[in-house]
């Protein structure tokens, strides 16, 4: 009952934007030996800000036509080319970033502690507009053909005008007064947003209004300690008309998109966004469990146990592996056939979050990249290893 009490308190300062990611309690894995299949080395690494600034914020990079954009929590936005890691441009904000970055458009979009929208050409780094979310905003905005869209911490979403920042429309969900300090991206799919919300729904809404077309309810508050009862909803999944999405103290689940209903659950606590791939939904549990999940149907096709409490970021998909980094900056690398530890690799002493960002960079060689919450931007490569 201490320790809980004590994780209660914990995430009500979160929900203040105050969470701190040392604050798991439990005692990690130790690293295990293995035989590594795949060889990692590092193509070159860059130095972004602050990095989180000591907060629990998921600021992951993101790339377009060859350049990726980083932001830090102390306002600072850069572009580096891809292939090499030579910087573009850099811009100090005079903010502090906890939502970003968006990319699209021509736009780089971040959001602020202060929910504040600042949209820059991402050709030089110039702001384009600024606009104001009703609250704070932990997502990364998400950017469309047609508008900017943002979701603030107090359950709202609206949408800016790419050309001028005007709000187009803005639409409300009613929050719990606690929740988990937890980005949940809008999924932005066939002119629908798909959205995750801090009391277990999952909703469809409309990018020209904002109109909600369904509300699907993947967890129920349950017990008697307000911690159990914590049901926030990751970043929803969208593919081939199912939306998949995981809920803390909840389930996992695959959804119709066009109506939402359950078509199947898995019981599942989890507040890390997942990764699809093939015919697999992979899954990091609140204690650092890593599962593949049949995508059909949501059944178990393995568990990794030998990182648990490494409080494990988000996973991502690169070639034969899941990888996804720890606590303590190393990348981990999983068998997505099996599980089984294939390679690990450190990147620095920052922990790892956010998922990393997979692309082939140059034909037929794909670039991991990976960000800590020191600011360390890093590319790796990876090819299996030779005996």
């Amino acid at each position: 009952m201490r320790n809980a009490a004590i994780l209660a308190l914990l995430l009500l300062v979160g929900a203040c934007g105050l969470f701190s990611s040392d604050s798991n309690l439990a005692r990690p894995h130790p690293l295990t030996a293995f035989k590594a299949t795949l060889k990692v080395t590092r193509v070159w690494s860059r130095e972004v800000g602050n990095g989180t600034g000591g907060y629990d914020l998921i600021l992951r990079p993101a790339l377009a036509q060859g350049t990726l954009y980083v932001a830090s929590e102390n306002g600072v936005v850069a572009a580096f080319r891809a292939r090499n890691g030579h910087r573009v441009w850099r811009i100090h904000l005079k903010a502090h970033i906890t939502g970003g970055v968006g990319v699209g458009q021509g736009l780089v979009a971040v959001a602020t502690r202060r929910g504040r929208v600042l949209a820059l050409k991402a050709k030089n780094g110039a702001l384009a507009w600024r606009a104001q979310a009703p609250s704070e905003v932990l997502a990364s905005p998400a950017i469309g053909p047609h508008g900017v869209y943002v979701a603030s911490l107090d359950g709202h979403v609206a949408a800016f005008g790419l050309s001028h920042g005007k709000r187009l429309w803005i639409t409300s969900h009613i929050e719990p007064p606690l929740k988990l300090y937890l980005a949940s991206r809008p999924a932005l799919a066939h002119g629908l947003l798909y959205k995750g919300y801090a009391n277990g729904a999952v909703a469809a809404l409309r990018i020209q209004d904002g109109r909600r077309l369904w509300t699907s309810v993947i967890a129920r508050p349950r017990g008697g300690d307000v911690v159990e009862r914590l049901v926030d909803v990751a970043h929803p999944i969208w593919q081939q008309n199912l939306v998949y999405a995981n809920a803390y103290h909840g389930n996992v689940v695959a959804l119709a998109a066009h109506s939402g209903a359950i078509l199947w659950s898995h019981p599942l606590s989890s507040d890390r966004n997942m990764a699809l791939g093939g015919q697999s939904l992979y899954v990091v549990t609140t204690n650092s469990r890593v599962m593949a999940l049949a995508n059909a149907s949501g059944g178990t096709l393995w568990t990794q146990k030998l990182l648990v409490n490494r409080r494990l970021g988000d996973p991502a998909l690169a070639g034969p592996a899941v990888v996804l980094g720890d606590f303590a900056g190393y990348t981990q690398w999983l068998s997505r056939q099996t599980g089984a530890l294939i390679a690990r690799k450190r990147v620095g002493e920052g922990a790892i979050r956010a998922a990393p960002l997979v692309a082939s960079v140059v034909p037929g060689l794909p670039y991991v990249f990976v960000l800590n919450t020191n600011g360390r931007l890093t590319a790796l490569r990876f090819k299996p290893k030779t005996s």
